[in-house]
């Protein structure tokens, strides 16, 4: 049963063996170089906590295929077996199609490229070029692929433009309901985290304004309803914020931005511009990951029993937002996913 190994092969898989943490591929490593110092079958089974027919098995593929073809069967280096040019294009055919487990990857690198991956080593060389495995997110079929990329390389201009004179907003409205939303969090296994809830529906409804270029200048105006008078006040906050500058709203196509009364409000005060986004765009809309993060800060791991005490944690919020700015500059980038067919 004893193999013979040249002190070359013997110098390589040791090598291997120091390498890898990978136990599946020390384990095939060792398995020739125990076979090569004359131990049983048996004696190496039971050492390395495997069973006879594997290191059978081992011994076999060796035999026939030879270490090198051995080794491309069973073992990858971790920088991977792949030229950079390869690991670019598999980049961009995992980016642009949709491969729903590490299997279909390994046979699309092996049918394209001649090289045979392990499952582990394919999960880790996906983790290397920058992917990660989650949930697929939906997209409404009204949102128009090519009309947000035309709107995005208009904003782009826009912000390029940008100067002492002109300040840019993204605006919107978000209504938090007096209620705890369950999130998620690190739960131990086999039990629930309870975080009481409250029965109400009351909510904070409020208008917003944030600076596409400074986190923390966020405006906004507490209203019974969002309406075009609502916008009108958070407006003219943004005025005496930044007097004599115009100031370009990017606003979505909610019906109040279109009212008759708005836009004879906004022949009045040229100053004051807007930049309509895409129908069905709010990933174009930079202030709904602001809303997010609200919720996450205020609504989804507190329980406040009375009202009162859940619109002064909405407030609280904004009228502390420097407190958040670091985490805010790494979430608020100018940075948009195109959404659509």
């Amino acid at each position: 049963m004893m193999i013979h190994l040249d002190d070359g092969t013997v110098k390589r898989l040791r090598v291997l063996q120091r390498a890898h943490k990978d136990k599946r591929v020390f384990v095939k490593v060792t398995v020739l170089l125990m076979l090569h110092q004359g131990f049983t079958p048996q004696m190496i089974a039971e050492s390395l906590g495997i069973d006879d027919s594997t290191v059978y098995r081992y011994r076999q593929g060796f035999e026939e295929l030879g270490l090198e073809d051995y080794l491309k069967a069973f073992f990858m280096a971790y920088s991977g077996q792949l030229t950079q040019d390869e690991e670019q294009q598999l980049l961009a055919e995992v980016r642009q199609r949709l491969y729903i487990n590490s299997k279909q990857v390994a046979a699309y690198i092996e049918q394209e490229f001649g090289v045979r991956y392990s499952l582990s080593a394919v999960v880790k060389l996906l983790h290397r070029l920058g992917f990660t495995y989650k949930k697929t997110k939906g997209v409404g079929v009204k949102a128009d692929r090519v009309a947000q990329e035309k709107f995005v390389e208009e904003l782009n201009e826009l912000l390029a433009q940008e100067n002492e004179n002109q300040v840019v907003y993204f605006n919107d409205a978000v209504h938090p309901q007096h209620n705890t939303r369950p999130d998620y969090g690190w739960i131990y296994r086999g039990e629930d985290f309870e975080i009481p809830t409250n029965p109400g529906r009351k909510r904070v409804n409020i208008n917003g304004a944030l600076n596409a270029h400074e986190v923390t200048d966020v405006l906004v105006v507490e209203s019974e309803r969002i309406n075009a008078q609502s916008c009108i006040e958070l407006w003219e906050i943004q005025r005496r914020r930044h007097p004599g500058k115009t100031i370009i709203n990017i606003c979505d196509n909610a019906p109040y931005y279109h009212s008759n009364y708005l836009k004879d409000w906004l022949v009045q005060n040229p100053w004051c511009q807007v930049l309509y986004l895409p129908p069905y765009a709010p990933n174009l809309n930079l202030i709904e990951r602001l809303w997010k993060f609200l919720r996450k800060q205020v609504t989804s791991y507190d329980f406040y029993e009375h009202f009162a005490e859940f619109r002064k944690a909405i407030l609280d919020f904004f009228k502390n937002i420097k407190e958040h700015k670091h985490a805010l500059e790494s979430l608020l980038t100018l940075k948009f996913r195109i959404a659509g067919l």
